[in-house]
């Protein structure tokens, strides 16, 4: 005899599922109890949006579904955010809701909600309600399979208490406990030849490296592929990017696509690999892309395809298979076109001539009162501090431009973020980032704003023992909100006040609450002594919260 909670995690383990990270209660009783005799780990949270940050930043890092048990409608409430973050940023997630016991159902009973499944289904792949004991483990089953065929994304699945610990026959035992077959499609040869073809007439081509490039591991493949074109490389948009599509310092590198860069308002043709095309923070001005350019998309989401800008050829396929056979084709062939040296020539000028440079960045690298740290201080010193094969887990928003632009994110280290907007993500994740990763180190460099949302976390890496470093960039409030505030350019802006803008009267103080949670914690504010207290945390080996107070003004 076995039952549908031994049942369903033993699907887990089939598909190399070790950790499950949530905030349980009484009515996931028998998947708690099972976690003991199935020997799986699980993972306490004291909030449910850290055990879902936490699962997706696991997932990310080992290669995984990241899973998380929550309690009935109020946990499965407390984890949308960061389902929405997973959605966004195209992560497999899993998310198991205990729920009341289905005899309840319509007499409004605790936490009854009329649509659990409706909470979630917004920002899913799939969402259900398992109506019979045998649904559990073959819903569970489906849903991994849901979360990992691309394009990747969160799965629901709500399970009332009395189904969950049922009884089921011994023909039950394994019977879907086997490893998640998930599609995946190669583009055709042909299409491909075409897109080489295109890459060497092209007078001006650019490549636009996506987060499928870093999150395959295909950024060596898409590199290879640009020298051996002589075609300069732009990465997702800023706000958009979640992993490492392309070394920050190579010579052909010209940082994230904006439309004002010189590389994409001279490009005849783009070549996407994949990349969103695009997900737009305001009405623009003017096109992301000028009229005339011919734009080839390669990726496995097809709602990418020509959403926005008109697409001349748009091809379904896994983004790293296709850079990996076009490099192969490369190799076996040499595009008559490229043996025009002048063309060749040209090419790699025009790939240098910009490289690392940015018309849009903000005046964040000049001049600053004496003794107050800037931004660039803050990530010069972390660059120093951060072992080379060292992750990064980015959660700092404003900030993140010039972490993107200005820190070595070279093939060596590791870069996780989100596009999703939803705060509180990066100090759970690097949790998750941490214990799939035991052997490297792992920054987490979040805002004081997000930090709050996610505080409670520094528990969890206390209990767990995991050696984050918190970098908190600590300007004193969303400065988001201030900049808008000052370019709207009204009442705030004549009266001195910014409603909504500062965290002050009284100010955070993160350190205190930092060992109040367990966490080693030290202050970081002046320029000369940051590369020496980070040294410092990363020499504890244990979790460590840096306050770096920035100097405000140099985000408006």
């Amino acid at each position: 005899m076995t039952n549908a909670a031994k049942e369903t995690l033993a699907v887990l383990k089939a598909n190399g599922i070790s950790q499950v990270f949530g905030n349980p209660g009484t009515t996931e009783l028998p998947l708690l109890d099972g976690f003991i005799s199935e020997e799986l780990s699980f993972r306490l949270c004291l909030h449910e949006g850290v055990a879902t940050s936490m699962a997706d930043g696991y997932g990310r890092a080992s290669g995984t579904t990241g899973v998380v048990l929550v309690h009935t409608s109020v946990g499965t409430a407390n984890t949308l955010v960061h389902m929405i973050n997973a959605h966004s940023d195209r992560v497999p997630l899993l998310v198991i809701a205990g729920d009341k016991d289905d005899r309840l159902s319509g007499r409004g009973c605790f936490v009854e909600v009329p649509d659990i499944t409706g909470l979630a289904r917004q920002f899913t792949k799939a969402a259900w309600r398992v109506t019979l004991p045998e649904k559990f483990p073959e819903l569970t089953y489906r849903a991994l399979k849901e979360a990992a065929t691309p394009a990747r994304g969160p799965a629901f699945l709500a399970v009332p208490e009395n189904y969950m610990g049922a009884d089921l026959p011994e023909s039950a035992k394994g019977e879907f406990a086997r490893p998640v077959k998930s599609a995946s499609s190669r583009v055709h040869p042909d299409d491909l030849q075409d897109i080489l073809e295109v890459l060497a007439t092209a007078e001006r081509p650019l490549l636009i490296a996506g987060n499928e490039v870093g999150l395959t591991g295909a950024a060596g493949w898409l590199q290879e592929l640009a020298e051996s074109l002589a075609v300069p490389v732009v990465g997702e948009e800023v706000f958009t990017t979640n992993a490492a599509n392309f070394p920050s310092d190579h010579i052909f590198y010209h940082g994230n696509f904006s439309p004002v860069l010189p590389v994409v308002r001279d490009c005849d043709v783009v070549v996407a690999f994949g990349a969103r095309l695009f997900m737009e923070y305001a009405y623009p001005a003017e096109p992301y892309l000028h009229h005339g350019v011919r734009l080839f998309q390669v990726g496995s989401d097809p709602r990418e395809f020509g959403k926005i800008y008109p697409v001349e050829k748009a091809l379904l396929g896994a983004p790293d298979a296709a850079l990996h056979d076009l490099v192969s084709m490369l190799k076996q062939q040499r595009p008559a076109a490229l043996g025009a040296e002048s063309l060749a020539r040209r090419r790699i000028r025009a790939a240098r001539g910009a490289a690392q440079t940015s018309p849009i960045a903000r005046p964040l690298l000049d001049e600053r009162p004496p003794g107050r740290v800037r931004l660039i201080d803050l990530l010069t010193a972390l660059d120093t501090a951060l072992p080379a094969d060292g992750v990064v887990v980015d959660e700092s928003v404003l900030s993140k431009f010039l972490m993107l632009h200005r820190f070595s994110l070279t093939r060596g280290r590791g870069y996780f973020g989100t596009s999703g907007g939803g705060l509180g993500w990066g100090l759970g994740a690097a949790l998750g980032v941490q214990l799939a990763l035991p052997n490297r180190r792992v920054a987490a460099f979040v805002g004081d704003g997000g930090t709050m949302f996610s505080i409670q976390g520094l528990w969890s890496a206390a209990h767990m023992r995991l050696p984050v470093v918190f970098v908190v960039v600590n300007n004193g409030g969303y400065m988001a909100v201030r900049r808008g505030l000052g370019e709207f350019n009204q009442a705030a802006v004549r009266t001195g006040r910014f409603p909504g803008a500062w965290l002050d009267d009284p100010a955070i103080d993160f350190c205190t609450v930092a060992r109040g949670l367990g966490v080693a914690a030290m202050v970081a504010d002046r320029p000369d002594t940051l590369t020496d207290v980070l040294q410092t945390a990363f020499a504890l080996e244990k979790p460590v919260l840096v306050d770096v107070r920035i100097d405000p003004s140099e985000y408006y």
